[in-house]
């Protein structure tokens, strides 16, 4: 994306030394601490978003605490450091600063997502890891080769320790040394591989269930009550606010691990909608049976920052719980879907991963709330590529079906009339999901759900419609982050599955989250949740992709891009119909560029472009 530099503005220096001064800011070493990012100088991008210099990101990211509680106490000291500079600023310097405010602002939130699903992931890497007796090898200086690595039970699966590592290297506990890994060269890497302790035998990564069933009032078993019980008091807190890199500490770990379950089974038990909208709850709301182990999951919550603790025992969502208690579900509940794997990561490691599988129930829950937008802006590209184009179609396609989010959306547009509906999943949870949102009106009645239709075997899918008498040519099919689902990818298979959807003339929208290199994931640290979106899917057998050719200073280790193996199939990229959702880093990387989050593609068969004067666009 290309960038224009703001005009106006002074050196950022000198407003710098004055606020430095300021008697308030001098006071609260979190302030100061701010000054540098507040102070520095800004610029525009071509979309209009402002964007940090490089040394006021760095600043902010490695020297300001701003995950989980210390978010709060940023927010608080953010409006010391602002107060202070507008009592000493030039109205040029204001409009730097105003920017800066609004990237900080936005840093802090989305931390708040991203952070949590990290730090569970964390938690269960590296417990597996110290029951191992891996992490004191590393701590005594020995370089781990995951071809060659033994423990007393046997042999360490190469692929899986591999997986494990290169996820703790993204967080910067561990760093590439030739073929094998090193403990990184930092105090706080080796305070928490020293301290952390194994993960407890009776605690399960899937405890969300039981904190769901807790909130709806239901009596809890002995085994659930003492879990939850365990989960709910917190040993200790950070209150260290000194830092000087953003890697985090072993208390933020243990605290957002057990904060992540207790925000989803709020969820699930129908709690958050009133939580985002600022009301407030009583741990009597909850639960009349278990009011102490409430009380000790909405102090796990106040302990993140999440919740604040009112008068009369009220718990009141804090601003940045409203936005987690809002946003939080989708990202969390994705993530926390593969419990399984974490619950038998040391199995995994010694025997492989074969018999672990998702469970694609709550999978589809988690992933509706994540795609609903996402499927907004695929429905208004189609519509425009249809009227820019003439294009019409008859036939609408959703893969990857979930609950059939992207159909729900088209019907509303299209209708029932001139459009044959289908939905297609591997997974039977998909498809009974789906059933279930027909008979209730959402989905339409006459669409047909095509079941253990594999998206990497188009085969299946291409003869069920025909056999339905459905044409193929010019059908629009809708894919919301499933093609990364594919197992066992590589660039070839995916030319593969891609040549067999172009040639039977399929109109290709789809979303997929980038894939981003351990570079570009170590430098923005909690401005994405890619590091474990990225882990979880490797650890499944899934591959993620960038949206672009791999190129510049990090992309030999990135696989073939999304359109790079459509182009081979024989599809058509159209750019204009394609969007991007916001950038991986909140200032300008030099000579890599700034990856998308996640980007909507558009594809056509070569035959529809030339047919509509589009193949120049390719």
């Amino acid at each position: 994306m290309s960038r224009v530099q703001c005009n106006g503005g002074m050196p950022p220096n000198p407003l710098e030394a004055a606020v430095q001064g300021h008697p308030a800011v001098a006071a609260d070493p979190i302030a100061l601490r701010l000054v540098p990012t507040l102070c520095g100088q800004t610029g525009v991008s071509s979309a209009g978003y402002p964007y940090l210099s490089t040394a006021a990101y760095e600043a902010f990211r490695n020297r300001v605490p701003h995950v989980l509680g210390s978010a709060l106490r940023v927010q608080a000291s953010l409006e010391t450091t602002l107060a202070a500079i507008h009592e000493v600023a030039t109205e040029a310097q204001l409009e730097h600063v105003a920017r800066a405010e609004r990237v900080v602002r936005a840093m802090l939130n989305t931390a708040a997502i991203t952070a949590p699903p990290d730090l569970w992931l964390l938690r269960h890497v590296l417990g597996a890891l110290k029951d191992l007796g891996l992490l004191d090898r590393l701590l005594a200086g020995e370089a781990l080769d995951p071809e060659s690595t033994s423990v007393v039970d046997g042999a360490v699966d190469a692929r899986e320790l591999t997986t494990d590592l290169r996820f703790l290297q993204t967080r910067g506990f561990v760093v590439p040394d030739g073929d094998t890994f090193r403990i990184a060269p930092s105090e706080r890497a080796r305070d928490v591989l020293a301290r952390i302790s194994p993960n407890p035998d009776f605690v399960q990564p899937g405890v969300s269930g039981a904190w769901r069933r807790l909130f709806e009032g239901t009596a809890l078993d002995p085994h659930e009550r003492a879990v939850l019980s365990h989960l709910g008091r917190l040993d200790d807190v950070r209150v260290d606010l000194a830092q000087s890199e953003w890697t985090a500490t072993l208390e933020e770990i243990e605290l957002g691990a057990r904060m992540l379950p207790v925000v989803l089974g709020l969820y699930r038990a129908g709690r958050t909608r009133a939580l985002a909208a600022g009301e407030s709850i009583q741990p009597g709301d909850l639960s009349t049976i278990h009011p102490d182990l409430v009380a000790g999951g909405l102090d796990l919550l106040r302990a993140a920052g999440v919740l604040d603790l009112a008068d009369g025992g009220h718990y009141v969502p804090t601003p940045i719980g409203r936005r987690v208690f809002g946003r939080g579900p989708g990202p969390f509940g994705i993530i926390e879907t593969y419990h399984p794997y974490m619950a038998r990561l040391r199995t995994i490691l010694l025997e492989g991963r074969d018999a672990v599988w998702v469970n694609r129930t709550a999978n589809i829950e988690a992933s509706q709330d994540a795609n609903r937008r996402t499927f907004e802006q695929c429905n208004d590209a189609l519509d425009r590529f249809c009227a820019d184009t003439g294009f019409t179609y008859g036939v609408f396609v959703e893969h990857a079906l979930g609950r059939g989010e992207a159909t729900r959306q088209r019907r509303e547009r299209s209708g029932d009339e001139s459009v044959r509906y289908f939905g297609a999943d591997l997974e039977d949870a998909a498809i009974d999901a789906a059933e279930g949102e027909r008979e209730a009106g959402h989905l339409p009645s006459g669409m047909v759900l095509v079941r253990g239709a594999d998206i990497g075997e188009p085969a299946s899918l291409i003869a069920q419609m025909r056999a339905a008498g459905a044409e193929t040519t010019d059908a629009v099919m809708m894919v919301g982050n499933g093609f990364h689902e594919v197992r066992n990818q590589t660039a070839s298979k995916m030319v593969r599955v891609f040549r067999d959807y172009h040639d039977a003339g399929i109109v290709l929208i789809f979303t997929e989250a980038n894939a981003l290199s351990v570079e570009d994931l170590l430098a923005t640290a909690w401005n994405t949740y890619h590091a474990g979106f990225m882990y979880v899917h490797a650890k499944s057998g899934q591959g993620l992709r960038p949206s672009r050719t791999p190129g510049g200073l990090h992309g030999d280790e990135l696989p073939a891009s999304w359109p790079a193996c459509a182009g081979l199939a024989g599809y058509v990229r159209l750019p204009a119909y394609c969007t991007r959702s916001r950038t991986a880093y909140p200032t300008t990387p030099e000579g890599v560029g700034n990856p998308a989050i996640s980007v909507n593609h558009l594809f056509v068969p070569h035959a529809l472009a030339a047919r509509l004067g589009l193949a120049r666009l390719d």
